[in-house]
Formats: C-alpha cells, structure tokens, sequence
C-alpha cells in the first residue's frame, strides 16, 4: 500500500516539474543568466550592467516568393551586457550619455522543422530618447554574427528558401522604455525587430525579419550617480564646417546559381560632408561599383561580345545621400542610392538603401587625416544585395 502512494506521489510530481520544450529552454536561459549576472557582478565596475530580455513575435514573411509556412510563433531571449558612459569625453554629453553593449541571444523561428533556431552576437549602442523623472526611452541598435540552425538544402530543407547559409550576419533593432525602480534594478518593455541575412554571399537570401514584443530587466551592481557625470562647459555653437573622403570596398555575392561561384564586387566612392554640429553629418557623393558577377554572366550569355562591353555593363554608377551619426570613433550612416545612366546590365532598381558602420583610427603622427575601417549592408527594399568591408581616409 506504501509502495502505490509513493510510486502515485513520484508520478504527480514528475507531472508537476515536467516542463513543455517551450519553459524547458527558457529554465535553461535563466540558469545561464543567473550565472552570468552573478560571476559579472561579483568584479562588476561602475556604469556595467546586465540586462536579459524575453521576446515574443512572430516571423513576417515580407515577400512573396517566400516558400515556407509560419507555424507558430516566434521566442527567444537574450542578455546584453552594458557599459554606461558618463562623460568621459565631450560627445558622450552630446549625445546624452549613451550605452555600449555586447548582447548573446537565442531565438526560436516557429517552424522547427525547416527554419530552425539562431544564436547571434551583437555588439550595440542604447541612445538615450527621452527621460522623465523614473521613466527613460531608448532606441538600440547593433550589428553582429549570427549561427542559423537550418539552411537551404536542395534535398533536405528545400522549403526554407530565406536562408542559404548557417553563418549570417544579423541587425538587432529595439525601441523600449524602462521604469526605475529603485537605483540598481529597472524594468524594460518594448519592441525589436530581428533581421537575419548572409547579404547575397550564398543563395537563396530573402533574409528573415522577426519583429516582437519584448519584456526584461536591467541590474547594475554599482549604478552611476548623477555627480559622477561630467558636464563639458563648452561652446556648444553650431559648427559649419566641410569635409570629404575617400573610400574603397570589397563584397562577394553568389548570383544566378545555387551552389554556383560567387564573384567580387569593387566598390569605390567620394563624398562631400557638411557638419551639422559635432557629433552629426550630411554627406552626399557619387559611389561606383564593378561588379563581377555580371561581367562573366555577359561574357558567357554573349550580352557582351568585348572585355571592354562586359566591364561597361556591369558598371553602376550611382549619386548617394545620407546622414552620418557619429559616437566618438565610431559612426553609423544611413545612405539612400540613385543610379545613374542607362549602361548598367540587369540593374536591380532606380534606388538603394545602404546601412554603414564605421570605426575611425586615431589621427596621430604623419597621420593628420582619419583613416577608417568600415563594414556596410546594401539592399533593395527588403532584399540584401552585399555585404562589404572597406577602409577609406576622411579629409
């Protein structure tokens, strides 16, 4: 009789700690979190703080000729380990202190079977909206490395037509408030948007975008205070100033083919600046681009019967805008393309979008000029065209 009860008992209790695959994964996050939050704040400096965030959405299927079904919705979480500036140097003030962080993140798809998972890591910036009183708005933005579980296989998975690559790049957008509860801990909620693309280097490449209802915390083991801030008693009168620069870059795309080839593109571009103030610009120029892929599809398809003819069409000569954001040595671009002439072969669109992040060297020695490094995602509309790396020289 013993034995039934405690065989009934055991029984009920499985029943009660059997955890559904969905707060399975997420007992496992909050272990890791725990874990981090405490061997972080154990050593923790002034100004860090660790910030986990649950998501719930689902995926957008933003174009048509996307051949998978969403199943379910899409989860995830992840962890951003933050470090406040506070005024260090003058454009921190400026720019109303912002936040750097490096964010890990998981985040389940809805349909396992032929989207699968992603686990990315995002180096991001908070730039502060608004603050009243124990209320604060953000916007984050980051771009990193992301590991796609599933990808487009010809025999295997050959629904998922958004992905052909495990390793992609991928863009972490938020925009939240959060409510201060007392000086350590806040509560955070918002929306973000996920975007997953290898930026045409491996076909197929519609990308994926996961926009979502988020919901966290942040905990900062020794917060800053408010006379721990440095204010810069300068003159903060509007500087109009011009500047321009030199810059060259390098993308490999995958075109015509799945499994095929992928061929460079060069690109090449000048821009005039004109200075806002210290920390904003509006650039405007012209870019050029050679692009392979195109050569040799002339070449064989006989579009173009000369070398001379191959290199003319796959040309494109474009005149570009945007404005340039600038966070001390780094700087985020946001450029809108027209292309110009009528010579470029297969010329995707009239206009382009292009996302740029850059990182200036120090202007030290022979050196008068900043040299910098640069890595930028061009599309057309919602579909990625490249993603480059460049460096250049700013005058």
């Amino acid at each position: 009789m013993f034995n039934e009860r405690l065989m009934k008992l055991t029984a009920t209790s499985r029943k009660i700690l059997h955890f559904p695959p969905f707060f399975k994964v997420f007992k496992w996050l909050w272990v890791f979190i725990i874990l981090c939050s405490f061997l972080f704040s154990t050593n923790a400096q002034k100004g860090f703080s660790i910030e986990p965030t649950l998501h719930f959405g689902s995926v957008t299927k933003h174009t048509s000729k996307l051949t998978f079904d969403v199943k379910g919705p899409s989860y995830g979480a992840d962890i951003n380990f933050k470090f406040q500036t506070y005024g260090k140097k003058e454009w921190q003030e400026w720019r109303k202190f912002p936040l750097f962080g490096v964010t890990a993140l998981w985040l389940r798809f809805g349909n396992n079977s032929v989207l699968g998972n992603a686990f990315s890591i995002t180096p991001n910036l908070s730039i502060p909206l608004f603050n009243k009183r124990n209320w604060q708005g953000y916007y984050q933005i980051g771009i990193g490395y992301a590991y796609m579980t599933k990808k487009f296989d010809v025999v295997n998975n050959p629904e998922n037509n958004a992905i052909g690559s495990n390793s992609v790049s991928t863009i972490l957008m938020k925009f939240y408030t959060t409510r201060q509860l007392n000086s350590k801990w806040k509560l955070n909620a918002g929306i973000s948007l996920n975007h997953f693309s290898n930026g045409g280097a491996r076909l197929p490449n519609f990308g994926l975008n996961v926009p979502a209802l988020m919901i966290g915390f942040n905990y900062a083991p020794q917060p800053l205070l408010k006379d721990q801030f440095f204010f810069h008693n300068k003159n903060k009168k509007r500087i109009r100033k011009f500047g321009f620069d030199l810059q060259t870059g390098f993308g490999l795309v995958q075109r015509f083919a799945i499994g095929g080839p992928r061929f460079p593109i060069y690109i090449f571009g000048v821009r005039g600046k004109y200075y806002l103030n210290r920390v904003n610009r509006l650039v405007a120029g012209f870019e050029y681009e050679q692009n392979r892929a195109i050569y040799s599809f002339t070449l064989h398809t006989y579009n173009a019967l000369t070398r001379d003819d191959a290199r003319k069409k796959a040309s494109r000569l474009m005149f570009v805008v945007g404005d340039e954001f600038l966070f001390g040595s780094l700087s985020i671009t946001l450029q809108l393309g027209v292309y110009l002439g009528n010579f470029s072969f297969l010329k995707p669109a009239t206009t382009y979008t292009k996302f740029t992040t850059r990182y200036y060297l120090p202007s030290k020695g022979i050196l008068k000029h900043k040299m910098f490094l640069e890595v930028a995602l061009k599309t057309h509309l919602t579909v990625a065209e490249y993603i480059s790396i460049g460096t250049g020289i700013n005058f």
